[in-house]
């Protein structure tokens, strides 16, 4: 249970992104890179208070793989950025969105989790929970240029959940802090190399925007998630992702006044529901195929 509240509230919190982002005036990878610099600070600072430290030796074995998961991370931020430069948003928020299906899938081969009926038919109502939410107008500069990016990154996002799930022996503040530092070393090369015009002023009211996405977004939420995916079935981790779409509509409703349909309610709803579905009746039968 300590596991599953950790999920959703990483969840919870990344929900309300859109309201903090929506703030912040600079470009959406230059917010990433704010993301991972604030983030690595809080985090480091938590690590160096804590008395529980891994060995030197389980460091070495795992911080290879954890750099180049968050490598991948780093890449997954950014083709999901581009995405929306050359598709509608809700195409490439779609697109994104087939992660959970592609970990569920992979999970039955790679762990041997059992693919119930219940967990598909939970998988079945999100993803077309989320057709409904978004809306599928294919628009854009770019559409085909836009969905192989938003694949690229929900493939990214897949085997960074997937990897997690081997790494044994290493807290979540550990791992993530590993994690953010290979994401920096895509990220940061990346923005240098693209921005264009002034950075942004930290001490306005959009920096302190900024730097709260670093603490909260990005620090405390990555550090809940990847301390709770080591405990948890790879298809629950998949299923309890789409409470991350469906809280942002929902937030964005309330606090930045965008209006909800009917239509809306009712895919956010299927999104929520097939997620609790998927999880209380899918959990019954632990049974491996």
């Amino acid at each position: 249970m300590k596991s599953y509240i950790k999920v959703i509230l990483s969840m919870l919190i990344w929900g309300t992104l859109p309201i903090f982002v929506s703030n912040i005036p600079c470009s959406s990878p230059e917010i990433v890179m704010w993301r991972i610099i604030f983030g690595m600070i809080f985090l480091i600072a938590a690590f160096a208070l804590t008395k529980k430290k891994s060995g030197m030796e389980i460091y070495k074995k795992y911080a290879p793989k954890l750099l180049f998961t968050g490598i991948l991370m780093g890449f997954n931020w950014v083709a999901l950025f581009e995405a929306y430069r050359w598709v509608d948003v809700s195409i490439a928020t779609l697109t994104y969105y087939l992660a959970p299906i592609i970990v569920m899938i992979a999970s039955v081969f790679l762990f041997r989790e059992h693919a119930g009926i219940a967990k598909i038919l939970g998988t079945a109502s999100a993803v077309a929970g989320m057709i409904i939410v978004t809306g599928v107008n294919v628009g854009g500069e770019d559409p085909f240029k836009g969905i192989i990016l938003g694949l690229i990154s929900a493939v990214c996002y897949s085997c960074v959940t997937l990897l997690n799930k081997t790494t044994k022996g290493l807290s979540g503040l550990e791992m993530t802090i590993l994690q953010l530092a290979g994401a920096a070393i895509a990220m940061i090369p990346y923005n240098l190399f693209t921005h264009d015009g002034p950075w942004l002023n930290l001490m306005s009211s959009g920096g302190l925007f900024a730097i709260s996405v670093g603490l909260v977004h990005t620090g405390i939420a990555l550090f809940l998630y990847f301390s709770a995916i080591q405990e948890l079935p790879a298809q629950s981790v998949a299923l309890c992702s789409y409470i991350d779409p469906a809280s942002a509509l929902i937030f964005a409703a309330i606090f930045l006044g965008d209006m909800l349909s009917p239509l809306q309610l009712l895919g956010a709803l299927m999104i929520l529901g097939g997620a609790a579905m998927g999880e209380i009746f899918g959990n019954r039968s632990k049974k491996p195929i």
